[in-house]
């Protein structure tokens, strides 16, 4: 089992739930900036040029955040990562789609305003991102105040998407609300992720 990766992209939630895993396979690292996502050998892994990608035994790739930790979570169901109940699994597949579905189209015209309009509007479109972005920092705030995780007694999935979500709020130049701000210090002090955060270029 190959997990793929890009340090300090959104493919992050992936090596954090791989971790939680017991990091059951190799994580090789590609870089999006150098153009390594476009690479005939890379392409002939995932046609959609992107990370992360779980390659499989037989052939088999799976791409997309959600479905990746799903699969991690089945096939590891002691890293906890659909939690321990019907009712945790559903809740944590609600964040791992809210979150998948906010990156794009809050997170990301912040990082790269061009590709969202012409040059005369980049500002513009800059500052809505951001300001989006806010909110829905200010949103999931509201979803862990006074809990430890997102979903349930223990780490799960969410966590892992959480986390990103945080962290490219920084990379934004945003200061998460407190909740978020601890929720990621809780989470980034689990032993299981140290190596991985590490690699990723985050201090432990």
């Amino acid at each position: 089992m190959i997990l793929w990766v890009s340090p300090r992209t959104s493919s992050l939630a992936a090596r954090l739930a791989f971790a939680m895993c017991g990091t059951p396979g190799e994580v090789r690292e590609i870089s999006l900036r150098a153009g390594e996502a476009r690479t005939p050998g890379f392409i002939a892994i995932n046609p959609k040029g992107q990370v992360p990608v779980l390659e499989m035994e037989g052939g088999f790739a799976l791409t997309e955040t959600p479905a990746i930790l799903v699969a991690l979570g089945e096939m590891f169901p002691e890293s906890n990562l659909l939690g321990t109940s019907r009712e945790e699994r559903w809740r944590v597949m609600e964040w791992l789609s809210w979150v998948a579905w906010t990156i794009p189209g809050t997170f990301m015209p912040g990082f790269d305003p061009g590709r969202f309009g012409p040059a005369p509007a980049e500002e513009g479109i800059r500052r809505a991102a951001l300001a989006r972005a806010d909110l829905a920092l200010i949103y999931a705030a509201s979803r862990v105040e006074g809990r430890d995780w997102a979903v349930g007694g223990a780490p799960t999935a969410a966590d892992c998407s959480l986390a990103l979500l945080t962290v490219l709020g920084g990379f934004l130049g945003i200061a998460p609300p407190e909740a978020l701000t601890a929720h990621r210090r809780r989470f980034f002090a689990l032993p299981a992720l140290q190596d991985a955060l590490s690699a990723e270029g985050f201090a432990t």
